[in-house]
């Protein structure tokens, strides 16, 4: 091969490189840009919320006041009874055998109550009785708040029917000890709005100091 044919090769040989690369390059996909994502607006976690509770105003009738005259009576059945000291004047509602309660005559709701309850048959101590009434209590009205509590006694405020009440509920075994221990017998009940707070605090101590059990 003389020169001049070597460089024809030479320059053909280039040529078909140079083609070759180009259709390689033409074949290629070009990468695709991707986009950064736009910034989402966050939203506030849902959480549950208390729910608005509506209270009414209370019956506007005086106060329930402290030191009222008070008298014995009996209340349950001739087997498992209790005496009780109680206002004089108030009306007596025997809603059960074992439980009864008092009030002022014409007394609109939602003023205020004794109730006494024997509740020896639940066959429960003291401390067992007053957890259960209160939990169970809490269960089925709206807005509880548990004030205080002792070994025998339980004060809580809660809306129920649309009233703000305040409740003292005390457990007594009634056999002379103080025990927590022992079966309780009876459950004394003050009832009433929170302007009766001073009243309902003192009939139920004298309430609770004067009940005795009785089987006659």
């Amino acid at each position: 091969m003389n020169v001049r044919l070597l460089g024809v090769a030479l320059v053909l040989a280039l040529v078909g490189l140079a083609g070759g690369w180009a259709i390689g390059r033409g074949g290629e996909e070009t990468p695709a840009v991707i986009r950064a994502a736009d910034p989402v607006t966050g939203e506030s976690p849902t959480f549950p919320s208390d729910p608005v509770v509506d209270v009414l105003p209370d019956p506007d009738t005086r106060a329930l006041e402290p030191a009222l005259d008070l008298h014995d009576e009996r209340m349950g059945s001739k087997t498992f009874g209790v005496r009780v000291p109680v206002p004089d004047g108030w009306v007596r509602n025997d809603r059960l055998l074992e439980e009864t309660s008092w009030a002022t005559a014409g007394a609109p709701l939602n003023t205020f109550l004794l109730r006494v309850k024997i509740i020896s048959g639940q066959r429960l101590t003291v401390a067992q009785a007053l957890a259960d009434r209160r939990d169970t209590l809490e269960s089925v009205v709206t807005a509880f708040e548990l004030e205080s509590q002792t070994t025998d006694t339980f004060v809580a405020s809660y809306v129920y029917d649309n009233y703000r009440r305040l409740t003292m509920e005390r457990f007594l075994s009634l056999d002379g000890s103080p025990s927590t221990e022992d079966q309780a017998y009876v459950t004394i009940v003050a009832i009433g709005r929170e302007r009766d707070r001073v009243g309902l605090t003192d009939l139920l101590e004298r309430v609770s100091a004067g009940a005795t059990r009785s089987t006659t």
